[in-house]
């Protein structure tokens, strides 16, 4: 007998309602939520978890819990296999545990950082394409009845096709602000960006400066080892500018062998600083070696800072503009502000 006739009418009337929200939801934190609130309700447990899986590592970590401090397991990384939901992960079966102690697949690890302790599980899988996205987790769950493993694996599938869509959702949100070939922000993204810092800035009385570099000679390298080579080193140009930088900066492929980089809280000296590690880091850096040639290339900077230069955007980003080409007719491979 199917174990879904086991529920109530009114848990099947909820699981209605669950579904119709999860699926409604495309931002992942709104959706996360969701899925904290109707769970709750519908099985109460002294706590319960969802852990999502790394595709690239093969692991799962622990990305909404109830009664259980996040901020303590956030780290704890459960490899496939391993615990009761490392095997429930694995093999995409459910699992009820009526006493952990007994169960040959149960890990203390959780128990032993949190203090917690776990006396029963039932665990779901969550899958979606036959693909493991995840599990949920009820630990020490009110009842053992027939009906509640079926509630949890009808809100297992309502999740995976949520978690599923807001995945696909963010993909797109992503594309739609960064560039296909370098992975860096696009300029869709920096004016919409700057217009938000010019606005903090404005209110705050802070500083930001921003760097326009440009790549010089890069014609050059394109027109002796093709234009494949050509997109294969500026990805490489883009990861040695990725690799100087710590969040809030950031990095934008302004187009072609153009780049600017954005650095909240900056002034005019900070800026030029910022702008000398990146000539010097490309300096240092061997292009397309692992194409098996050894290309040396080096840039033109120019820095211009808010409100020092500029208070409006397209004159902040002129300026910057300016002062590169500056340095381009004095000679190149140099940075100036």
């Amino acid at each position: 007998m199917d174990g879904r006739s086991h529920l109530t009418r009114s848990e099947l009337l909820s699981c209605l309602e669950l579904s119709k929200a999860l699926t409604a939801e495309l931002d992942s934190d709104r959706l996360l939520d969701t899925i904290f609130q109707k769970v709750s309700a519908l099985l109460p447990a002294e706590n319960w978890s969802l852990l999502l899986l790394d595709e690239a590592t093969g692991e799962l970590r622990f990305e909404l819990s109830v009664d259980l401090d996040l901020e303590m397991v956030k780290d704890i990384r459960l490899p496939l296999g391993e615990g009761i939901a490392g095997r429930v992960a694995l093999e995409q079966k459910p699992m009820v545990v009526p006493d952990v102690r007994k169960s040959e697949f149960f890990s203390k690890t959780v128990d032993q950082l949190s203090g917690f302790v776990s006396t029963s599980i039932i665990c779901t899988p969550v899958i979606f394409g036959g693909r493991t996205l995840g599990v949920i987790e009820v630990v020490n769950p009110r009842s053992l009845r027939d009906g509640a493993l079926a509630l949890l694996e009808l809100i297992s599938d309502y999740t995976a096709i949520a978690v599923e869509n807001s995945r696909r959702y963010q993909r797109i949100q992503n594309l739609a602000i960064h560039d296909d070939l370098t992975g860096l922000y696009n300029t869709r993204h920096l004016y919409q960006s700057l217009t938000g810092l010019i606005a903090a800035c404005e209110s705050s009385r802070a500083c930001f400066s921003i760097i326009f570099m440009d790549i010089d000679d890069f014609k050059h390298v394109v027109d002796t080892y093709g234009h494949l080579k050509g997109s294969r080193a500026l990805q490489e140009v883009a990861r040695t500018i990725r690799e100087s930088l710590s969040e809030p900066a950031y990095a934008v492929a302004y187009g072609g062998d153009e780049f600017v980089v954005v650095l909240p809280g900056y002034d005019k000296s900070r800026g030029l600083q910022k702008a000398e590690e990146i000539r010097s880091r490309m300096r240092q850096t061997v292009y397309l070696s692992n194409l098996g040639h050894e290309v040396n290339l080096r840039a033109s900077f120019g820095v211009a800072t808010y409100p020092d230069d500029a208070t409006e955007l397209k004159e902040l980003l002129s300026a910057a503009d300016r002062t590169m080409f500056d340095v381009k007719e004095e000679g190149k491979d140099a940075v100036a502000g």
